[in-house]
C-alpha cells in the first residue's frame, strides 16, 4: 500500500501546512509512506490482521494491522466482485523520528492508523 504523504489532511485546513513540513511528516523529502505486508492471519476465509512493515520518514518498522468489518460481495454501482474491510493500527510517531511536541509521558506519540480499504476479487487464473 502506498500512501500519498502529501494527501494528508487535518480538521483544521491552517495546520495542513505544519504537519506536511519538516517538523512532522515532510512530505517534501519524504512524499510517500508505504506499507509492505509480509503474512495474513484469517479466521475462515476472513482476513483478521495483517503482518508487515511501515516505512515512513525513511523509517522501516514492523507494524500488525488488526481487520474488521471484512465482507465480500457485488459492489453496488458496477456489480464487480469486490472486498472490503478496516484495517488499524497503533503506533508511536517517536519509533519512525516524528518527534516535534513530545515530551516525557505526552499521549500525541500514541497514534492510531486507520486504513479504509477495497479490493476488487480478481478471478482465479487456471
Amino acid at each position: 500500500m502506498t500512501i500519498d504523504a502529501t494527501s494528508i489532511r487535518t480538521y483544521d485546513a491552517r495546520l495542513d501546512a505544519i504537519v506536511k513540513g519538516e517538523r512532522f511528516f515532510n512530505v517534501e523529502k519524504f512524499p510517500t509512506i508505504t506499507y509492505k505486508s509480509t503474512s495474513l492471519t484469517f479466521d475462515g476465509d476472513k482476513v483478521t490482521s495483517v503482518d508487515g512493515e511501515l516505512t515512513m520518514l525513511g523509517v522501516t518498522r514492523p507494524v500488525t494491522l488488526k481487520v474488521s468489518d471484512f465482507a465480500c460481495g457485488e459492489q453496488a454501482f458496477n456489480k464487480k466482485p469486490m472486498c472490503g474491510a478496516e484495517a488499524t493500527a497503533a503506533i508511536k510517531r517517536s519509533e519512525f523520528g516524528m518527534t516535534n511536541g513530545l515530551n516525557i509521558g505526552n499521549p500525541a506519540d500514541d497514534i492510531r492508523l486507520i486504513l479504509p480499504i477495497e479490493a476488487y476479487l480478481e478471478p482465479a487464473q487456471g
